[in-house]
């Protein structure tokens, strides 16, 4: 589990801090001043409504906006080293698919290497399904497998999106993959287990 002296939680903590007081600042002056932006304010929503409408532009929108939303964060909340034995794990396997293998052979002094969440019989593997490993894959051949978890919460989210256009209106539906957009970027890692509320 991550604690509070975590350089990572630390920085995600100050942005989420920074947005608090963003969010407040903003609440007050609508309670005080509640004519001040009404006109603007109607004109963003008409805007974004009829933008809405166009539900695959939305969720390519969504997908878009998660990518540039964390590289604009990348300033503030640096790439994540992996620090947690699910993590290394993952990357074993992201490692592995990114050479075209489905797992690797056994080393002759397996035991020596032995660690958490790794299989070494029948063929060194990670313990875990291919789903994740596959979008490491994917950022390793881009550079970084750190960009395959990008992509994957950008799809994540633009999934979210285009599934609410089937439960919502699509100016609803475009503002939940907003909200979901808005917030995921903040906390991914690689360990997909870190995008689950505790």
């Amino acid at each position: 589990m991550l604690g509070l002296d975590d350089a990572y939680v630390l920085r995600t903590l100050r942005v989420l801090e920074i947005s608090l007081i963003v969010a407040a600042i903003l609440g007050i002056v609508a309670v005080v001043f509640p004519n001040l932006l009404g006109r603007w304010f109607a004109a963003c929503e008409s805007a974004l409504s009829r933008f809405a409408e166009a539900r695959g532009r939305t969720v390519a929108a969504i997908f878009l906006f998660v990518i540039v939303a964390r590289l604009l964060a990348l300033p503030f909340l640096h790439i994540p080293v992996p620090g947690i034995h699910d993590e290394f794990s993952y990357l074993l396997m992201g490692d592995t698919f990114a050479h075209g293998r489905l797992a690797n052979p056994t080393h002759p002094m397996w035991i020596s290497f032995e660690t958490f969440h790794v299989n070494w019989h029948p063929a060194y593997a990670s313990m875990y399904p291919p789903g994740q490993g596959v979008a490491l894959a994917i950022g390793e051949w881009l550079g970084n497998p750190w960009f395959g978890v990008v992509l994957s919460v950008a799809v994540m989210c633009a999934a979210v999106t285009w599934m609410l256009q089937a439960w919502l209106p699509s100016r609803w539906a475009l503002l939940g993959g907003a909200m979901v957009g808005s917030r995921r970027p903040l906390v991914e890692r690689h360990d997909p287990g870190i995008l689950s509320p505790k």
